[in-house]
């Protein structure tokens, strides 16, 4: 894919809510072996990079022909609003493995499912390790071999490169086709069913009361002479 450019410039002598509210997001750019470095980011610029810049390589430009190639470690976010709080970059060397999380894309048509089945998505996501170069856009899920009610996806059936290595567990799951749950849609046409099922007793539950008519009366005693 095309190699997605991000400009950062050095951080200037601001608290990060003064920057927050200059519409500037404080950074921090690290790496194996050196100093972090205290950077910026336009807000603007930093939201509008497309998806995949959050899991593929990106070139930080700083300016004067000065470029740093990294990647978006971790973004910190204000739990109440989404806010970008802090963004954490990581320098990677081209030469180096790198462990990274690439979305998933789902292909193909489930036998399974056109004949009834429900498809239920376990994971969306893969954790791989390759070099910088190598990080795949997607990596792809056939739904084809998903023939019959049951039938479940693997990591270990997925179809790679033999340059990128998952280390996801191989018998983890990712996508499985059920049997649809009938019974909301059988209680709908039946309402009857909802009523023998509301009055049902409880295994274990004491006995209602008999009605009041039902009761047994009580001897009357009589005065004593």
């Amino acid at each position: 894919m095309e190699k997605i450019k991000l400009n950062v410039k050095e951080r200037e002598a601001k608290t990060p809510n003064q920057l927050r509210r200059e519409a500037q997001l404080p950074a921090t750019l690290y790496g194996p072996g050196e100093p972090s470095t205290n950077l910026q980011i336009e807000e603007k610029e930093f939201i509008s990079l497309p998806s995949a810049a959050h899991s593929h390589m990106i070139e930080l430009d700083f300016g004067a022909q000065k470029t740093v190639n990294a990647i978006i470690r971790n973004v910190q976010r204000k739990a109440s609003t989404s806010k970008i709080m802090n963004i954490e970059l990581y320098k990677v060397r081209l030469d180096r493995k790198l462990t990274v999380t690439v979305p998933l894309k789902y292909v193909g048509v489930s036998e399974a499912v056109t004949q009834g089945g429900q498809l239920v998505e376990v994971n969306l996501e893969a954790e791989i390790e390759c070099f910088p170069g190598d990080i795949p856009d997607t990596i792809e899920v056939d739904l084809s071999q998903l023939k019959e009610i049951d039938q479940s996806i693997h990591f270990g059936d997925l179809k790679i490169s033999d340059k990128v290595e998952i280390l996801n567990p191989l018998d983890e799951i990712i996508v499985k086709v059920i049997t649809p749950r009938e019974i909301v849609e059988e209680v709908e046409e039946k309402p009857a069913v909802v009523e023998a099922i509301a009055g049902a007793p409880v295994e274990g539950a004491a006995p209602p009361p008999p009605e009041p008519e039902a009761q047994a009366k009580k001897p009357e005693e009589k005065p004593k002479k």
